[in-house]
C-alpha cells in the first residue's frame, strides 16, 4: 500500500479529492482528517483482512468472529462504504459527497451502493 497516510501534511494537497458539506460553502479537504487512503489501498487492505494474509495462524478465525471487515462512515465533506463481497470475490468501494447529516445523502449512497453490488453480482454470475 503506497497511498495511505495518517497525516494530511504527508500528501500533495492537489491530489486530495475535494469535500463539501451541504450549506457550508468551503472545501473541507484541508480540514484535519484522521487518515487518507486511495481506493486501491482500501481495496488491498480489505481483501487482505478477508483472505487472512494479515493474520498469524488462528488469528483470522478469532477476529472474524468479532468484526466485520468493512467500513461505513462519514466526516464532514466525505462519506464512504467499503466492503468485500465473498460471493463475487470483489471489493466494492464508494466514496461520495457532499455530506448532509440529515440522512438524505447517506441513504441515497446506500441505495446506489446496493445497486452497484447487484450489477457486479449479475456480471460475475453470467
Amino acid at each position: 500500500m503506497k497511498n495511505t497516510f495518517s497525516l494530511l501534511s504527508e500528501v500533495n494537497i492537489d491530489d486530495v479529492m475535494s469535500g463539501y458539506h451541504v450549506e457550508y460553502p468551503f472545501d473541507l479537504k484541508t480540514d484535519k482528517q484522521e487518515m487518507l487512503a486511495s481506493v486501491e489501498d482500501v481495496s488491498i487492505f480489505l481483501r487482505a483482512l478477508n483472505d487472512g494474509s494479515l493474520f498469524n495462524e488462528g488469528e483470522q478465525e478469532i477476529y472474524s468472529s468479532i468484526y466485520e471487515y468493512e467500513y461505513k462512515g462519514l466526516v464532514p465533506g466525505y462519506q464512504s462504504i467499503a466492503k468485500y463481497h465473498k460471493d463475487t470475490d470483489a471489493v466494492a468501494i464508494q466514496f461520495t459527497g457532499p455530506t448532509y447529516f440529515e440522512g438524505y445523502n447517506w441513504n441515497l449512497a446506500y441505495i446506489v451502493y446496493g445497486r452497484i453490488v447487484k450489477i457486479v453480482s449479475r456480471q460475475k454470475g453470467s
